[in-house]
């Protein structure tokens, strides 16, 4: 009697043309000896259907799914090379790109229906919340770390789940103020290229000039996954509070300094800022720097690069850029007493274990993070993504202009979410429910920091169980 587990295995190896690794991976799930698989190997490379099987891998499909880009020639890059690979190895691929805000509810809903994109896009620590639906990759993970210089720190704490990988990681748009010389010079900034607010108490007395003037600072604190948590987090971490403490359960975020530094920008919204913030999106900003409406915002370099293609006369965007990328220039984030920091984590890239073409969504990640391509997407967006790896920091687009300086330097001073403890689910809950950015927009509404700090102290117990 034949063994259904070699019939099968035969079957699968002769219809989707796998490779001998997937062979030899798939055969030792099933528990078949070496033996056994050396002899579906020879019969599946004396197969003479090979006109057969390669008319059905016309028939795989693959969907990716990722958030929008900033910089439109990176989706432009990973489009065709998704699509080159498609053409290479009988695949019809597809990508999709949407809504910051709308990619992690669209993760959810995949996930719990089994089905939707073979490839997604994982930011921070999803990982956590979604491993059990994703191919574990370790070692094309690993590969990818050994290849360039292990990975930091930063990225490990957040994309990896307890050390484990079940995504790719490539790193993550960096963040710094983007701000006007010319502006902050008229509200008397003297050489502001190297004298941008050290700390936030100074910010927020030079925006109150530049309130004044007409162009305030531009902040989003809407539910977007961008900008409003690279500013909240590292706010409060400024002034001593935290989701958690060290041994990850106890939460401490009620802290009376930070407490009162709530309360006192409450008032610094109104006197400094551009007010219409709380409903913005992570794009508002960048329309509102560029359209000449704000004098400084945190951001990628996304907002100097649009103003660079603007000057070029090769803009994307359906707004004119009313500003000069001369006049742009970066600094990174004011500290306050406890210290000064920065929110980063790092997104990745996942096959979905309910995918009926899992082994090519592993493929076409192995083809993606090879230097042949992953280089030139990087080079693509100019500096916008900072890689997971050291072994990428000397490429121009990160040496070359030291108006960007401050983007591949946040590393040096960042936390992740979740700290003092890990990036583990809990934390990576609490963003997804976006705990700690609903308690700025709260206070500022209420004009009371008191009650929305009480309000996420208690969301964060029954997250954490403290």
């Amino acid at each position: 009697m034949s063994d259904p587990r070699i019939d099968s295995l035969t079957d699968e190896a002769l219809r989707l043309r796998l490779s001998r690794r997937s062979i030899m991976r798939r055969g030792a799930a099933l528990g078949l000896s070496a033996a056994t698989v050396a002899g579906i190997l020879s019969t599946t490379h004396r197969v003479s259907a090979a006109p057969k099987a390669a008319a059905f891998i016309q028939q795989r499909q693959l969907n990716t799914l990722q958030a929008t880009y900033f910089v439109p020639a990176g989706q432009e890059f990973f489009t065709k090379a998704a699509q080159d690979w498609g053409g290479q190895n009988g695949v019809t691929v597809t990508t999709d790109f949407i809504a910051w805000p709308d990619l992690q509810p669209r993760i959810a809903s995949a996930v719990e229906g089994g089905s939707g994109p073979d490839v997604i896009e994982m930011w921070d620590s999803w990982p956590y919340l979604y491993y059990q639906n994703m191919v574990p990759v370790e070692e094309q993970a690993q590969k990818v770390s050994d290849a360039y210089g292990g990975f930091y720190e930063w990225v490990t704490k957040t994309a990896s789940v307890d050390g484990k990988w079940y995504s790719i990681p490539h790193g993550s748009s960096s963040v710094a103020y983007a701000y006007r010389i010319s502006l902050f010079e008229q509200a008397g900034v003297q050489d502001p290229k190297n004298n941008f607010p050290k700390t936030y108490d100074e910010l927020f007395a030079v925006g109150k000039k530049l309130k004044e003037m007409g162009k305030p600072i531009g902040q989003a604190l809407g539910q977007s996954l961008g900008d409003p948590p690279a500013f909240a987090y590292p706010y409060m971490w400024s002034y001593g509070a935290m989701e958690v403490d060290e041994d990850g359960k106890t939460v401490a975020i009620n802290k009376p300094e930070f407490v009162d530094a709530l309360q006192a920008f409450t008032q610094h919204w109104k006197d400094a800022y551009d007010e219409s913030g709380l409903s913005w999106d992570d794009g508002a900003n960048n329309r509102a720097f560029l359209s000449d409406q704000i004098s400084t915002t945190i951001n990628g370099s996304s907002i100097y690069l649009a103003a660079v293609d603007a000057k070029k006369g090769a803009s994307t965007l359906d707004y004119e850029v009313l500003v000069d990328p001369d006049d742009i220039w970066h600094s990174a984030f004011p500290a306050g007493p406890a210290g000064q920091f920065c929110q980063l984590g790092s997104r990745s890239m996942a096959a979905m274990n309910y995918s009926a073409n899992k082994d090519a969504a592993v493929e076409f990640l192995e083809y993606f993070f090879g230097k042949d391509v992953f280089i030139p997407w990087l080079e693509a967006q100019g500096g916008y993504i900072i890689p997971m790896a050291p072994g990428y920091a000397d490429l121009e687009i990160y040496t070359g202009n030291p108006a960007l300086a401050p983007y591949p330097a946040v590393s040096s001073y960042s936390r992740n979410k979740g700290y003092a403890g890990p990036a583990n689910q809990k934390a990576a809950e609490a963003s997804a429910r976006y705990v700690i950015v609903n308690m700025f927009a709260q206070a500022i509404q209420s004009g009371d920091a008191a009650g929305p700090v009480q309000q996420a102290e208690a969301q964060l117990r029954r997250i954490y169980g403290s």
